[in-house]
């Protein structure tokens, strides 16, 4: 590769209909930003998933294995960059980390999984280790939060220094030209939540906290967007007698869920599992207090008390306390609100993910060499 050639970086990972999850709005988010920030990368995404149904993704998968083994075998890929989540993910991108050490490229792979301890867990002590050793095959394995890097290198084995912790980012909206101009008001009591319905996302939890007597005799409005089984919960709701203050419209796209954000003054997200979640990323950007529970690498980004309140997983009664105390204190509000976006700003901007990730593509390359 002369000095002139920019680094072709191929990331595998989700795309289309598929992207539009937490993994796929971080790679629309920060694949840009590194072609933009960085002339000596040319970085493109690989659809692994495709963008129909789910039983075509072999179909796409296969595809991007050949793709990868034409494009490396003319030597047109420098660095290969696999995002993988937990378990059909796992095997997947590990025979495309195995196909780039065949071609002699640095591997690096990018651990969003939410339950991969979980799925982990559940493996054959053989198979536990087959994975465990073809993590070790990658030149570098990037993780979203301390509690990943601490249970890759205390619990799997990983050596240290193989492991690089990177935290998601997100783009500044108030730097966003879409929003430049706009009268968006907040309105305090506006409860938001974004993400796939279900119990991962503790969609259960919130319901219940929203029907107890302590939150429902206050003043507020909810929108609980994403997909999954958004009838069942409808249901649910209408069953709750919440039906005139919740709202599930499904899934929404990123410029309408953008503007939620802008105008709800508290986001919830009481996950049971996660990796670190793009949506309370992009609350934070926004000015939104955040309750959540501190589940994965979440306690990186909120502190309770100071950046947000978390609640323990699964305890919809704390749940209904939290959101209850910031209904009830404006100022409360005001201030974790300010003390997150101050703590975007210095941590969780995509330019700050960019910039560290095209570092590690710098010292993966001289790492091979």
């Amino acid at each position: 590769m002369s000095d002139e050639q920019p680094i072709r970086a191929w990331h595998f990972g989700p795309g289309g209909v598929r992207g539009r999850g937490g993994m796929g709005r971080f790679l629309a988010y920060l694949i840009p930003t590194l072609n933009r920030e960085n002339p000596d990368l040319a970085c493109r995404v690989v659809d692994t998933y495709g963008p129909g149904a789910f039983w075509q993704m072999p179909f796409w998968f296969a595809g991007a294995v050949l793709l990868l083994i034409w494009n490396a075998a003319r030597g047109r890929v420098d660095l290969v960059h696999v995002h993988m989540a937990a378990y059909g993910s796992i095997p997947r991108k590990m025979l495309l980390v195995m196909l780039s050490r065949t071609f002699r490229l640095p591997a690096v792979v990018h651990m969003h999984g939410a339950d991969f301890v979980e799925f982990m867990d559940r493996l054959p002590k053989f198979m536990f280790y087959f994975f465990i050793n073809r993590l070790k095959n990658a030149t570098f394995i990037v993780v979203i939060g301390e509690y990943w890097r601490y249970y890759l290198t205390q619990v799997l084995g990983i050596p240290a220094d193989q492991v690089v912790v990177i935290h998601n980012g997100v783009p500044d909206p108030r730097k966003d030209a879409a929003f430049a101009g706009q009268n968006l008001e907040r309105a305090d009591h506006r409860l938001l939540s974004l993400g796939e319905l279900g119990p991962r996302k503790g969609t259960p939890e919130l319901l219940a906290a929203l029907a107890t007597p302590e939150v429902r005799d206050l003043s507020w409005s909810a929108t609980l967007a994403g997909n999954g089984p958004v009838d069942e919960y409808r249901d649910q709701v209408r069953r709750l007698d919440l039906a005139d203050r919740v709202e599930l419209p499904g899934w929404i796209e990123s410029a309408q869920a953008w503007r939620l954000l802008a105008e709800s003054g508290v986001f919830i997200l009481p996950s049971r599992m996660e990796g670190l979640p793009v949506a309370i990323l992009e609350a934070m950007a926004m000015g939104a207090a955040v309750v959540t529970t501190p589940v994965g690498a979440i306690p990186d980004a909120i502190e309770d008390g100071v950046t947000g309140l978390l609640v323990p997983a699964g305890d919809a009664p704390a749940l209904a306390a939290a959101i209850a105390r910031l209904l009830g204190d404006p100022g409360l509000r005001a201030r974790l609100a300010d003390a997150a976006r101050r703590r975007f700003e210095a941590q969780f901007t995509i330019e700050r993910t960019a910039e560290r990730v095209a570092a590690l593509y710098r010292q993966a390359l001289v790492r091979r060499e």
